[in-house]
């Protein structure tokens, strides 16, 4: 496809015309029109629809994010404006939050869908746009622990009743996902870092969304006691037995057993007891015992647990995890146990940490300390993610007495001493101090430095644990002791560290109840790898999901498949059954390896065609990140982002999406060797076929901003309208200079061949009527809707082109045929003309139809007559492809009638070839092998709704291409 508009060079104004496309999508409102414009000036595009714009209103707004329903009847789409629409959820509010709006297409309305109190992002939209989901709450600075319940995923039935209008009053119901029951232990849906929404079925009844496995459920209350007293909340998910027992200078291995108290209850309305039976990780240590839980009528529970300080006698620290599980997500809790022993320090029994160098480019992340009443003095860390190292720095100031220090696991948490580079950067990250403070150290209470945790829990990627998946989430502890030194009493007897070890993973739940809102049943962990093309089952952190319409496949970005590069990064589709029942995973990107990494999936509605993005990991100069596509099981792999003629793209594409049927992707590029007409910098939004490198479109260009979007377009389900975000202006009315949301029609290209039909030469007194067929094809990327096909006589076309769509890649046969009248030479056009959705633009093509009809040869002579095939005897009125060196059908009898069989033979063909051989334009159809002498034979009933008149059989291969041909007459019906 060509741009024949100039280019205008102004940095809002890079717009490149794409040529008039081809298709009709029902749906769209008839009347819409658009401005046109001359070739040699900029103006907007008469294929695109402004969209982010408020009901009634033609001005731009603002937006992103936006998703399109299957059907093209509806949008969602992110804006920070309080545009005019219906709210039958939430009253409208000013301010700049995000929030979701929808827009039907056929009648332009606009609803307020999400809350605009808080953020919304990542909305996704139904096949029929009834059911709408998306991501609330703002993700969290980097380097900062987020609020608990801080973010969710609400799903929004806008028609709870079932009946056909939309967003009515009282029938619109907003269901909070992070509010629903389910067996996997503990969901932290704030802690996700990107492309952290929720992803929908086309039906609307399955949703998946990334989440966190965490030790610690949000909605689960722990506290502590002595004995009988009164219980206190358990800060930083530990329970410091010290300070419960006002022992500061520690146990005796003589001391009584101390007792303490633990409760657990839900933070659930309603929920009852949900904790499951509580148990200590170290079961045979005897340091610490568990008792049996007891719970009353209001649900909390308590549970006894004694310290024995008989273990002093082995050391100075003792560690222990009290666990708590339950078939809830808020039944779970990792809570680490400390008891410290008199006169005792630490033991040096951490071995070396590594190299300072190795440290200098690690995430730095400040700690501040806090008291408790159950945990005494403390750091909590908060969630880390396993695999993902980084240094926390806590300042010294205030602390005196030496410094020891223990830790209940070695790799977990350490304290550590950078290099120079780290503490320049700590330095500017608020370090009055920032000289590294080690063991041994003897602090004074000034700014004496910074004390550095290198923290970096266990990930366990290897581990087999299906039955408890979240075993690999645990709370880990570590404890710094100030000791009196000469000169230097000590400030108390230190502080303790804590940090969670969580798990990003992948959920899914389910309506349960149709037709009454949608009901989520239990989560169900998708992230779990097993069967074909895994070795045993084990849990996998997965991040950046997608599904396939079906609600049958879900791909996502897995780590850890390989315990030797846990960083390295693979595309698993996970198959379920229509219950949820889990059918196995394979990796579709290939092996996980060092210095690559797969990511960014999107699924086609079956599950069969996936997208997704491979990139060098870490970036290397000269290799650019491409875009992919491969079947379910990871064979056929091509790749999308390339030019027409093949070559890979010279710089990053990503954030591939693909229409539900699986024939269009779209993505963003840097390249710049994609398109002709491809702007000299910055990204820019492209679709293509899967099967046709050469169709490849670039839309527009995103522009830099905050937007996040997962994916670079979105389309309905024959890719027929993609919708997508740019700071182009592509619409009059678009003149705010920010990105805005547009919905375009994506057409194909009519292929019409052969170029011209040449009927050859007939004698006058012929009354044969010879049909030729007619390839009406389409090569992407976007579907062709056929609106006419025309001949003027003595042409005549027949078929059933007119009015079908045609899918990239697809073809469509009519027939022309010619029946000689006068004499001379006759000549004619076939023309083929298509609409577009949104503005009925025309594209038009033609085939050229050559005949001649002349005097029989003199009867008797040995002269040629114009009628003559050159002394075969043969009539010249035969397609090319049925002459002499080529293929040959012949039929038998050549007069037949309706309902009777008839025999074909034919000659000439590839050997070994399956031929299909077709009557008339619609069948009946019959399959024939073609002998090792290049021959076959077939019985083919004539068509019992024939006509009266010349008929024809054809041959065509796997391909839809024509081989042979032969003509026949159609006696009339008995009567």
């Amino acid at each position: 496809m060509t741009h024949g508009r100039k280019r205008d060079r102004r940095p809002v104004r890079l717009v490149a015309l794409v040529a008039a496309l081809v298709m009709a999508v029902s749906g769209y409102a008839a009347g819409v029109t658009f401005l046109d414009a001359a070739e040699d000036d900029v103006r907007p595009r008469a294929d695109t629809r402004l969209m982010s714009t408020g009901a009634g209103r033609a001005d731009a707004a603002g937006g992103r994010s936006p998703q399109v329903s299957a059907d093209g009847r509806h949008l969602v789409f992110l804006s920070r404006s309080d545009l005019p629409a219906a709210t039958p959820l939430h009253p409208r509010a000013g301010g700049d939050r995000w929030r979701v709006h929808g827009r039907d297409l056929t009648t332009g309305a606009v609803t307020l869908l999400s809350d605009p109190r808080t953020d919304a992002s990542d909305p996704r939209i139904s096949a029929d746009g009834r059911v709408v989901t998306y991501r609330y709450g703002t993700p969290p600075s980097k380097g900062r622990a987020p609020a608990r319940s801080a973010a969710g995923t609400i799903v929004v039935d806008r028609a709870v009743s079932g009946e056909a209008g939309l967003d009515r009053p009282g029938n619109v119901l907003a269901t909070d996902l992070a509010e629903a029951p389910g067996p996997v232990p503990a969901s932290f849906p704030e802690l996700c870092e990107r492309d952290c929404g929720p992803r929908l079925s086309h039906d609307g009844a399955t949703v998946v969304y990334p989440s966190v496995l965490s030790p610690v459920s949000p909605a689960l209350l722990v506290t502590a006691a002595a004995g009988s007293g009164t219980p206190g909340s358990v800060t930083g998910d530990l329970i410091d037995v010290n300070v419960l027992a006002a022992r500061p200078d520690g146990f005796g291995p003589d001391d009584e057993p101390f007792i303490v108290t633990v409760g657990t209850g839900t933070a659930v309305p309603g929920g009852g007891d949900l904790t499951g039976e509580p148990r200590l990780q170290g079961q045979g240590s005897g340091a610490f015992r568990v008792g049996t839980k007891k719970c009353d009528r209001s649900g909390t529970c308590r549970t006894t647990l004694t310290f024995d300080p008989a273990r002093c006698a082995e050391g100075s620290l003792v560690w222990d995890r009290l666990d708590t599980r339950g078939p809830t997500s808020a039944g779970r809790s990792s809570v680490g146990l400390l008891a410290r022993c008199a006169g005792q320090e630490p033991a040096p029994d951490c071995p070396p940490g590594p190299e300072a160098g190795l440290l200098a480019d690690l995430p730095l992340r400040r700690g501040e300390l806090r008291s408790g009443p159950v945990s005494g003095r403390l750091l909590d860390v908060g969630p880390v993610v396993p695999g993902r190292p980084l240094l926390v720095m806590v300042s010294a100031r205030g602390l005196t007495g030496r410094v020891s220090y223990g830790a209940q696991d070695c790799a977990a948490v350490r304290l550590v001493e950078p290099d120079a580079k780290l503490r320049e950067r700590a330095r500017e990250a608020g370090a009055a101090d920032p000289a590294p403070v080690g063991a041994g150290r003897v602090l004074d209470g000034s700014d004496a430095g910074t004390l550095y945790f290198l923290v970096d829990p266990d990930a366990r990627p290897d581990g087999y644990v299906p039955a408890d998946p979240a075993s690999a989430a645990r709370t880990y502890a570590a404890r710094v002791v100030l000791t009196p030194a000469p000169g230097a009493e000590a400030s108390g007897d230190g502080f303790s560290v804590t940090l969670r070890a969580v798990r990003q993973v992948v959920e899914m739940r389910r309506d349960v109840k149709a037709g009454a809102g949608f009901v989520p049943g239990p989560a169900t962990l998708v992230s779990v790898v097993e069967g074909k093309g895994t070795s045993g089952a084990r849990v996998v952190d997965g991040v950046r999901p997608a599904l396939s319409g079906d609600g049958r496949t879900v791909a996502f970005t897995a780590y850890g498949l390989d315990p030797s590069v846990p960083r390295a990064g693979a595309v698993v589709a996970a198959r379920f059954t229509d219950d949820g029942r889990h059918l196995g995973s394979t990796t579709v990107s290939g092996r996980a390896a060092a210095g690559t990494t797969a990511d960014s999936a999107a699924v086609s509605f079956d599950g069969r065609t996936i997208a997704f993005v491979r990139r060098p990991e870490p970036p290397a100069p000269g290799e650019a990140a491409q875009v992919l596509v491969t079947d379910e099981r990871g064979k056929d792999t091509r790749t999308m982002s390339t030019s027409g003629s093949g070559a890979p793209g010279n710089a990053d594409s990503t954030g591939p999406a693909l229409s539900p049927d699986g024939r269009v992707v779209g993505f963003a590029s840097t390249a710049t060797n994609l398109e002709g007409d491809t702007p000299d910098s910055g990204p820019q939004l492209y679709v293509r076929a899967v099967g046709s490198p050469e169709s490849i479109v670039r839309l527009a260009g995103p522009g830099e901003g905050e937007d996040g979007d997962p994916s670079a377009v979105a389309f309905d389900a024959g890719g027929a309208v993609a919708a997508f975000t740019t700071t182009e202006p592509l619409a009059d009315e678009d003149a705010n200079g920010r990105a805005d949301v547009y919905a375009h029609a994506v057409a194909g290209r009519l292929a019409v061949g052969p170029a011209t039909l040449d009927f050859g030469t007939f004698t006058r007194e012929s009354a044969t009527r010879t049909a030729i067929p007619v390839r009406i094809a389409n090569t992407g990327p976007g579907p062709v809707t056929v609106h006419s096909v025309t001949s003027a006589a003595p042409f005549v076309h027949r078929g059933s082109c007119v009015g079908r769509t045609i899918r990239a890649g697809e073809v469509c046969t009519a027939y022309v045929s010619f029946t000689p009248r006068v004499l001379g030479r006759q000549a004619g056009t076939l023309e083929v003309k298509a609409r577009t959705a949104l503005d009925n633009t025309v594209l038009t093509s033609g085939v050229d139809l050559v005949a001649v009809v002349g005097e029989p040869a003199p009867s008797g002579g040995d002269g040629k007559g114009a009628g003559d095939t050159g002394g075969s005897g043969e009539q010249t009125g035969v397609p090319p492809s049925a002459r002499s060196g080529t293929a040959v059908l012949s039929v038998s009898p050549t007069v037949a009638r309706p309902g009777r069989v008839v025999r074909i033979q034919g000659s000439g063909f590839t050997p070994g070839d399956r031929v299909t051989l077709t009557w008339g334009t619609a069948g009946p159809v019959q399959q024939a092998d073609v002998t090792p002498e290049g021959t076959l034979t077939a019985y083919v009933p004539v068509a019992g709704q024939a006509n009266a008149g010349p008929g024809s059989v054809t041959a065509s291969n796997d391909r839809g291409e024509l081989l042979a041909y032969t003509g026949l007459l159609v006696a009339p019906r008995p009567r």
